[in-house]
């Protein structure tokens, strides 16, 4: 049952004087304050604990409309989940000897009702997992606000100017329950305590690039998680709290259901930069874990199933590090490193027997996502001539992946300088830092082998041509046209026109096609048959695009 209690109201007036200028500003007028209700707990699927701490507020209400209720169920003791600190705040001073009790808020209401004015009992409920997790038993303080006119009124007001719509204040204590008494929430994973730290290397200058958290989990239910995680300084007091992390990290980690580990890096110049030694203070969070609704609602048109996500609570540890020294940690850290391994390949996209590019693919291991700058050197085998250049921006997400590099081969046939060529690869951090770079030496190749620019075919060609026939039968002819294999997403189009030829080179037949090639390797086949030639020779001239500009063409001569 809601006991009564006692409100002190302090008033506050505030004169702010510039230059001789007084500013008058306006404030909330005290609440219409009660404390008549009741309060019980609900059990809602039968398992014996509460799913809700319903209370039931007497108020008198000064206006009709709609009414927002926000409320707020709190404690005199600390919860024992939440976020990580052993420093709680002290009693605030009041007037003369008089302090305000530490209250600690565990769970949050909000309503919207429309009511008439005058007496009214409002009802709102808190979960009950969120008394489970703060682990604290009652009685519970219960505070809430009644405002009209769309906007949500919360304790410690403040000033603000003009008129402003009514408010309604009610407070309350709850019965004695026990946090026990109330449902347990459901963890998908959670932190078992055990967590280890060390410094991680990705070069080798002997600094460290990263401080590793490794931390112990169970996992009910597989899935995405965000993992994140900041180091603060060791606090003793409430003011020692407010300055600035050591450093801090986030990821995305994919859990299976089983005991396990997770690790988070933290940036190595963050934790040089703060120059503050260890051991520090850590909080780890990890969140995710979704699952979605079963449940159905009736609509117009049938069923309609109900997906949106169940939302789980942050699971929190709390710890500290070891003994590590700020100056032992690198101030220009890389994001990611080479795993050692590189495939070469060589890619004839027109299918002349010529190399239009050279193609190298890089394995790294990226440690933190990020946007990288991507640029790849080619020079002869002695480093003393550059050849080809490749640049490119790539999103790298956490874990192993591949890079892709590509040099022209035009480039390479106009340098005349025959491989091994000595390619380098350096990917820089977009926003900044250092890039870490590899070498590699490719294989023996000729210059001439590479596409030249002068020569170098169209996307598209003529891949086949033929013509044959009898003067009884006719001439039968066959084409093909041929899509190189690019990665360009767009549809080619042009015209192939044919024409056939008598031997004073008159033009006796002609046809005109639309040429479609969708994408990358894509062939378009054509037949014509020219009847009613006599016996003789002919010439058959195939125009790939504009006459004036022509792709490519082709010629045979046939005698029938």
């Amino acid at each position: 049952m809601i006991g009564l209690t006692r409100l002190l109201v302090v008033l506050a007036t505030t004169l702010v004087a510039s230059g001789g200028t007084v500013l008058a500003v306006g404030l909330f007028g005290s609440p219409l304050t009660s404390h008549d209700g009741s309060d019980y707990g609900l059990d809602t699927n039968g398992n014996g604990t509460y799913d809700w701490l319903v209370v039931q507020a007497a108020v008198v209400l000064p206006g009709t409309g709609y009414w927002d209720i926000a409320a707020t169920l709190s404690s005199s003791t600390a919860p024992v989940g939440g976020p990580c600190s052993n420093v709680y705040p002290q009693p605030v001073p009041l007037l003369g000897n008089l302090f305000a009790p530490p209250s600690y808020p565990i769970s949050w209401a909000y309503e919207r009702y429309f009511f008439e004015s005058g007496a009214q009992t409002i009802r709102f409920a808190f979960a009950g997992t969120d008394i489970y997790r703060a682990g604290v038993d009652g009685p519970y303080d219960v505070l809430a606000h009644l405002s009209i006119g769309g906007g949500i009124v919360y304790g410690n007001i403040g000033i603000l100017p003009g008129p402003m719509p009514p408010v309604v204040e009610w407070r309350g204590v709850t019965a004695a329950y026990r946090a026990t008494d109330f449902e347990e929430p459901f963890r998908p994973a959670f932190f078992t305590g055990g967590h280890t730290d060390s410094g991680m290397h990705v070069d080798d200058d002997g600094l460290y690039d990263f401080l590793e958290i490794r931390a112990d989990v169970h996992v009910n239910v597989p899935g995405s998680y965000s993992l994140s995680g900041v180091l603060t300084p060791k606090i003793a007091t409430l003011q020692d709290s407010w300055v600035s992390p050591i450093g801090y990290g986030y990821r995305e980690v994919r859990l299976d259901m089983r005991d396990t580990s997770v690790s988070l890096p933290i940036r190595g110049d963050q934790i040089r930069m703060a120059g503050i030694d260890g051991p520090w203070d850590l909080a780890l969070t990890l969140s995710g874990g979704y699952s979605y609704r079963e449940g159905y609602a009736n609509g117009t048109n049938g069923t309609i199933i109900d997906t949106r996500p169940v939302m789980y609570y942050p699971e929190m540890l709390c710890g500290s590090t070891g003994s590590h020294r700020a100056a032992d940690f690198d101030d220009t850290v890389e994001l990611l490193r080479y795993t050692g391994v590189i495939q070469e390949l060589v890619e004839d996209y027109d299918g002349d027997a010529l190399y239009d590019v050279l193609h190298l693919r890089a394995e790294v291991e990226v440690i933190v996502a990020a946007g990288f700058d991507l640029r790849g050197d080619l020079q002869s085998g002695d480093g003393s001539r550059g050849i080809s250049t490749f640049w490119a921006q790539s999103w790298m997400a956490e874990g192993v992946a591949w890079t892709d590099w590509y040099f022209s081969g035009g480039e390479i046939r106009a340098s005349g300088l025959d491989g091994p060529y000595l390619a380098t690869l350096s990917m820089t951090p977009t926003y900044a830092g250092i890039d870490p770079t590899t070498t590699y030496r490719t294989k023996a190749y000729r210059a001439v082998d590479f596409e030249g620019a002068a020569t170098n075919r169209s996307g598209y060609w003529i891949a086949n041509m033929s013509a044959a026939g009898t003067p009884d039968s006719g001439l039968a002819i066959q084409i093909e046209v041929q899509r190189g294999n690019d990665l360009l997403a767009y549809v080619i189009e042009d015209t192939l026109t044919t024409v056939v030829y008598d031997a004073a080179r008159n033009p006796l037949w002609t046809m005109t096609d639309r040429v479609y090639l969708t994408s990358g390797g894509s062939l378009q086949s054509f037949g014509y048959k020219v009847d009613g030639l006599a016996q003789g020779t002919y010439t058959v001239v195939v125009i790939l695009g504009p006459q004036d500009r022509p792709v490519d063409t082709r010629s045979v001569s046939v005698t029938l």
